[in-house]
């Protein structure tokens, strides 16, 4: 009896944050891929609305990432190149905080291992030079001149653009219901017709804990994450060129945000601590009085140039797990693949990481990345 044919090499559920680049990846290595997303490329209901999302080479959250982030840097602007779209602006980037603290202490040391290039300004120093900041005493600024800031929808949409042009299938507004791994292909199952591919990586951020194995299921958490928008009087003070992308850890305060992309308005967030969902479909988009107060206090105690009263604020959804590292590798019999869990950190290597999972997909496992593993979850 004949085996069924298969209706792609590779199956990807969700086309957000890494799917995007995932199709993008396979499709131009010539590996058929078929993308399946229940909205479509660049929608702003999972982990990729908000306008920008932030690059950068010094990372507190670890120098094993390093590689994978000098990776991303060259990918992005491949993509640039392949799809013709504006997407990487490497504005630079500030680091501030108390440097004995945890966060400037953990990026110090990344950067000594990995040879980032940064210059640490003193209170006065920072003061000098970017007076739209309010430093604490005794707080530095790292300055990381190859940060800068994505353009989050426009990048999906890119590359989900080159990576139809170059032979992927994608079919939007089609929900996965169900994923099922046999002898010899994965099952793919939506409201209107079963798919069979030879593997499946499932993308699908907030809403990929229903295709977890039970152990991995218990250690992620679906959270609703909150972005604002302040305004200025002083609107050419907050451009790239006078304002790179910050972080700044204030003592009881955290904020982090990019400069103006509209010429109106400042995207800071990050005061607000994100919070669990039970339904990354039914998440409030709107802000509590006392949600718009915790950013509007940081913001006045720390951009003390921004109005505090938020003109615009949204949110997104993330998938989170118990260790804030992704988990990207194979589960089950093997067929299954997962490339999730990004904790609200995912964006600025994407396309590294889609380079990643391709090899994988092909038969090569980078072992550099095995901290990643959903094994170390078990």
């Amino acid at each position: 009896m004949a085996a069924t044919p298969l209706d792609a090499e590779v199956g990807i559920v969700g086309t957000g944050t890494t799917g995007s680049m995932l199709s993008w990846q396979l499709a131009r290595r010539g590996v058929g891929a078929l993308a399946f997303e229940q909205f479509a490329p660049g929608h702003d209901r999972g982990a990729v609305g908000g306008e920008t999302r932030l690059f950068r080479l010094a990372y507190a959250e670890g120098a094993q990432y390093v590689p994978l982030l000098r990776d991303s840097l060259r990918l992005w602007r491949e993509l640039e190149a392949e799809s013709g779209a504006d997407i990487l602006t490497q504005c630079g980037g500030l680091a501030i905080g108390d440097p004995a603290a945890e966060y400037l202490a953990g990026l110090i040391d990344s950067v000594h291992r990995t040879g980032v290039a940064v210059e640490v300004l003193s209170k006065g120093e920072a003061a000098q030079r970017y007076p739209q900041h309010r430093l604490r005493d005794g707080e530095v600024a790292v300055l990381d001149e190859q940060a800068g800031f994505l353009r989050c929808e426009q990048a999906v949409l890119s590359a989900t653009r080159v990576a139809e042009r170059l032979g992927a299938r994608v079919l939007r507004y089609t929900e996965v219901t169900d994923i099922v791994e046999d002898a010899d292909n994965v099952q793919l199952r939506t409201p209107e017709r079963t798919y069979r591919v030879g593997q499946v990586v499932v993308c699908a951020g907030a809403w990929a804990s229903r295709f977890l194995p039970e152990r991995l299921a218990a250690a992620v958490d679906p959270r609703r994450v909150l972005l604002t928008w302040f305004g200025t009087e002083n609107i050419d003070d907050y451009r790239p060129e006078r304002f790179p992308i910050f972080i700044h850890h204030g003592g009881t305060a955290h904020i982090y945000g990019t400069p103006t992309v509209d010429d109106v308005m400042v995207k800071v967030a990050g005061a607000v601590v994100s919070h669990s969902v039970p339904d990354p479909a039914a998440v409030d988009r709107r802000h509590s009085s006392a949600e718009v107060c915790t950013i509007a206090d940081a913001v006045r105690r720390m951009l003390p140039g921004l109005h505090p009263h938020p003109l615009r604020t949204d949110a997104f959804t993330d998938l989170y797990t118990s260790d804030g590292h992704p988990l990207v590798g194979r589960v089950g019999a093997g067929r299954v693949v997962l490339a999730t869990g990004h904790s609200g950190r995912g964006f600025k290597f994407a396309t590294g990481l889609a380079a990643v999972v391709a090899d994988l997909l092909t038969g090569t496992a980078d072992p550099r990345y095995e901290f990643m593993s959903p094994h170390r979850l078990a």
